[in-house]
């Protein structure tokens, strides 16, 4: 596993990655939707490959757009 994969991010910092508020995605930790997270030391920490799973799993596909892609 690389040093990337290991890094482990703050709300404050996913928020930033999302260009959401730190306050959605604290509400969104609380309530257990979105990636999952650890705490540390109390903290809730965010680990990258986590956060890259959830957005994978999060991918939208046009309808049209496969549509065209397997007629051509």
């Amino acid at each position: 596993m690389d040093s990337k994969s290991n890094m482990l991010l703050s709300p404050r910092e996913l928020a930033q990655r999302w260009d959401r508020s730190e306050t959605a995605i604290r509400l969104s930790a609380a309530v257990g939707v979105g990636p999952r997270f650890i705490k540390v030391d109390g903290r809730i920490m965010y680990a990258m490959d986590e956060i890259q799973q959830y957005e994978r799993a999060c991918l939208f596909f046009d309808p049209a757009e496969v549509a065209l892609q397997t007629v051509c």
